[in-house]
This record gives structure tokens, sequence and C-alpha cells, in this order.
């Protein structure tokens, strides 16, 4: 189950960031690193868990507020 969430975070990061070289670059890491997570070969460190996750969850406030004020602009 651990790695599955590993492997969603770094997805969702690649995703925000454009792709796994931008994660790598992002957390200072290798390509390798992030690509054995991605796969579910390895487990991050856990500080490269919680940049990930914060990095997850300041996207999706944003789109949140970004959407609640569309909605009242309207």
């Amino acid at each position: 189950m651990g790695y599955l969430v590993y492997r969603r975070s770094v997805d969702m990061a690649a995703e925000i960031l454009g792709g796994h070289d931008e994660v790598a670059r992002f957390l200072g890491t290798s390509l390798e690193a992030v690509r054995s997570w991605a796969s579910g070969r390895a487990e991050p460190p856990l500080k490269c868990v919680m940049r990930l996750v914060e990095l997850i969850e300041q996207k999706t406030v944003n789109a949140a507020r970004t959407a609640t004020a569309s909605r009242f602009n309207r």
C-alpha cells in the first residue's frame, strides 16, 4: 500500500512540474531515484515524500481557490 502512495505522489508531482526530470530537480535527487519510486521499486526518503505532499497540497488548494473565485465572480 505504501508504495502505491509514493508512486501516485511522484506521478502527480510529475504532472504538476512537467515530468520526472523536473521532480528530480525539485527534490535535488537523481532521475534514477525518482524513476525507482515511480515504478514502486524503491521507497523515497521521508523528506522527499513531505516535499511532494506539500507541492500537491499547494497545487490542490490553489486550484480550489481558483474554482471557488470563478464561481462567485459569475
